[in-house]
């Protein structure tokens, strides 16, 4: 059944010909280092770029990929949804015409239409996504959604580590996220990120087996794609999901150490396990 653990094949026909064939498209994906390409349950892959997908990756008798009308240039609207916003969608790539030129125009167009704020103290929070996966190998997956479970409801998380032998899940905020505390005027209610990260705990413990043997299946196709170095397909799964709040302030004031010490309050009530990092 699609979008669950086991529809994932190490030896599905899309990871056994990249593997054979080695086109010269996947070597500039695969070379490219502001890129990041990520292994899909249903067997099909994605190429990031701080969170913005170049490309989506199939096999129908052939390679396939498509990516945002945007992306490639064409910003005209194609109908309205239901709520009758503009409607876009995705098109196919030539990846037989694929080359670094065309890659570097979908990078700009993913940095104006989907990031927007990379440079100032309130950066994207794919950005700061797309940044940790570039710089450390430890993080193998990103974006992993499990939507099949009536009791926990659709999920996604942000960031997968598998650093010593233990494999992680983490999520991952921007220090300006009003999930992240209580606010008189704003948020009276429990803050989001305290169900969100009971969810997932709930979900690890749950899947506990399944996701251990799912990513063994992936980090064992990320290994005979050279996407990773060697890993050990053998590690403990941490069944307690960790936040990462990334401090992104330029300049402290007393209503900003306030927030902070607010939000490490809340967590540290709530016995949230979470690291605040400093971010430049």
């Amino acid at each position: 059944m699609k979008g669950t653990f086991s529809t994932l094949n190490p030896k599905a026909k899309i990871f056994e010909e990249l593997k054979i064939q080695q086109p010269n498209w996947w070597i500039l994906f695969r070379d490219d280092k502001e890129l990041y390409i990520d292994i899909r349950k249903d067997n099909y892959i994605n190429v990031y770029h701080f969170g913005g997908s170049i490309a989506k990756i199939k096999y129908r008798g052939g390679f396939v990929a498509e990516t945002h009308q945007k992306y490639l240039g064409d910003d005209i609207p194609r109908g309205k949804t239901l709520k009758g916003k503009d409607k876009f969608e995705y098109d196919s790539i030539d990846l037989l015409r694929l080359d670094g030129r065309l890659i570097a125009d979908i990078k700009n167009r993913i940095k104006s239409e989907y990031l927007r704020n990379v440079g100032n103290e309130k950066p994207a929070e794919k950005w700061i996504q797309g940044k940790m996966i570039n710089e450390n190998l430890n993080y193998i997956d990103s974006e992993f959604q499990y939507n099949r479970d009536i009791e926990i409801n659709n999920l996604r998380i942000d960031l997968i580590e598998l650093s010593n032998g233990v494999l992680s899940f983490i999520e991952l905020k921007g220090v300006f996220d009003s999930r992240l505390r209580n606010d008189k005027k704003r948020n009276t209610k429990t803050p989001e990120i305290i169900e969100q990260m009971a969810k997932y705990q709930l979900f690890i413990n749950k899947y506990a087996t399944d996701i251990k043997e799912y990513y063994k299946n992936l980090t064992e196709i990320k290994q005979n794609l050279r996407l990773t170095e060697s890993l050990n397909t053998e590690f403990i799964l941490n069944k307690t999901p960790k936040l990462i709040i990334a401090d992104t302030y330029e300049k402290m004031t007393k209503q900003r150490e306030e927030r902070i010490s607010d939000i490490r309050k809340l967590l540290d009530h709530n016995k949230i396990v979470y690291e605040m990092i400093k971010w430049k």
